[in-house]
């Protein structure tokens, strides 16, 4: 239904637009026109609408319309109409060629927008040709904003019939910045007709010239802005998969530690000893008050410690008899190699300290670098206060595992030289009130071990 609208309501236009032209083309008194400047008007209206200058989303304006305006000035309605022919026949093909429908619709809207205009102009005290300055250019400006009312509304309407558009949407997204544009182009066709009447066609030359520079630096301005907007688009673009890669070979990196927590647990048989560990020194961080994001760091630095010792050989790890000097050597790189480790992956940099700091000892007899006191993160003194008690209650090849009460014990003996004091009673606190919520369970801990990873390194990633 709405297409067939569209179809007699550009039918309709058309046929007006035809009516129009014929009627003022009879017995229109030639010897008024000067044949010199009519020929001048066709060609300059042919290379203006040839040659308009794009804007931006596609939009484009030509100085056609001032060429018009001066044609009606001029010599009346006749000649603007012959002019607006010319200007249909040019937008036919530019920029690109257009359908037949469209054409059609084009000469009718266009025919009946100058008719419109010119008349007004007359109507309102214009005079053909122009007299005074002031009233002329008072009557133009009338007549502009004629032809831009009739010709946008036109086709908006147009637009409307042949879209889901609403006719008030598609006036305001095409042509509600144009009426200063249409008026400027106005002041402009009627100083062309001024500058005809005082000086002749060398008057046209005089002020063709200045317009036509004006137009190609306008032009050059525009080309301009469309390549710098274009390398904008393309270093955003850039930036977009710069990130994409970024963030695809950070879940690389971690996904590749997550595989190496798997195989370092099954490697120390201890699987559930980080996640007990973590769950652990978690709730020691809660109770000393430490914020969201040094939890976070605590959580993935619980996780992350002993990762090292995927770069220790298995028969130390495994040995079932004290260490010797040379092995006990070897398994003390193993912070060291948990920190460069770490340190390959941005999102975790901030707890590479956490683990390369987890074997320092309070009064400073630790490795790898001798750190005592606050020289230590305190995450990395929770996390070693929550790493001794549970290696001391799970069993080792060397030894079976301790109760908790001795333990404990061990625990009070060496706070103020291995631990610090005050996280040493934090966690006993937390560990006999049950608030850690530790349970020695060993099941499912490289599935945890994700998935504390993935949350914790979100939230660390978010600052």
């Amino acid at each position: 239904m709405k297409q067939q609208a569209a179809k007699i309501y550009i039918g309709v236009i058309a046929a007006l637009g035809l009516v129009v032209l014929v009627a003022n083309s009879i017995n229109v008194p030639t010897s008024a026109i000067d044949p010199v400047m009519f020929v001048v008007i066709l060609v300059l209206v042919g290379i203006a609408q040839r040659n308009p200058v794009v804007l931006f989303r596609s939009s484009a304006i030509s100085v056609a319309f001032a060429v018009k305006i001066a044609a009606y000035v001029l010599f009346g309605t006749p000649v603007a109409l012959w002019a607006t022919v010319v200007v249909v026949a040019v937008n036919a093909y530019t920029p690109k060629p257009k359908p037949a429908r469209k054409i059609i619709f084009n000469f009718g809207g266009m025919m009946l927008s100058t008719y419109l205009a010119s008349s007004t102009y007359q109507l309102v005290g214009g005079m053909v040709p122009p007299g005074a300055f002031v009233p002329t250019m008072l009557a133009v400006a009338v007549s502009a904003a004629v032809y831009f009312a009739a010709n946008s509304a036109l086709t908006a309407a147009v637009i409307t019939l042949t879209s889901n558009s609403r006719f008030v949407d598609v006036w305001m997204q095409n042509f509600a910045w144009m009426p200063v544009n249409y008026l400027a182009t106005a002041v402009n066709g009627a100083a062309l007709a001024l500058a005809y009447q005082s000086l002749g066609v060398i008057g046209v030359i005089v002020f063709v010239l200045p317009l036509g520079i004006a137009w190609y630096s306008f032009r050059l301005y525009m080309m301009k802005s469309t390549q710098v907007r274009e390398r904008n688009r393309e270093l955003v673009s850039l930036n977009e998969n710069l990130h994409r890669t970024t963030e695809r070979l950070e879940a690389s990196h971690v996904s590749v530690i997550a595989a190496l927590l798997g195989s370092l647990a099954a490697k120390e048989r201890s699987e559930g000893h980080s996640d007990a560990t973590m769950q652990h020194a978690l709730a020691v961080a809660k109770s000393l008050g430490l914020g969201p994001d040094e939890i976070a760091a605590v959580n993935l630095g619980t996780l992350f410690h002993d990762i090292g010792k995927i770069g220790i050989p298995e028969h130390i790890l495994q040995k079932p008899t004290a260490l010797t000097d040379a092995e006990w050597a070897e398994m003390k790189t193993h912070p060291v190699i948990g920190a460069n480790l770490i340190g390959e992956v941005p999102n975790l940099e901030r707890i590479r300290p956490i683990v390369l700091a987890h074997h320092e000892h309070y009064d400073g007899t630790g490795y790898p670098n001798g750190l005592k006191g606050d020289e230590i993160p305190l995450a990395a003194q929770i996390i070693s206060v929550a790493d001794t008690y549970e290696a001391m209650t799970s069993t080792r090849p060397y030894r079976p595992a301790l109760c908790h009460a001795d333990a404990v014990a061990e625990l009070r003996r060496v706070a103020g030289s291995q631990l610090n004091p005050i996280v040493v009673e934090a966690f006993i606190r937390q560990i006999e009130i049950g608030a850690a919520g530790a349970s020695h369970t060993h099941d499912g801990a490289a599935h945890s071990h994700v998935r504390d990873l993935a949350v914790a390194a979100a939230r660390l990633s978010m600052h």
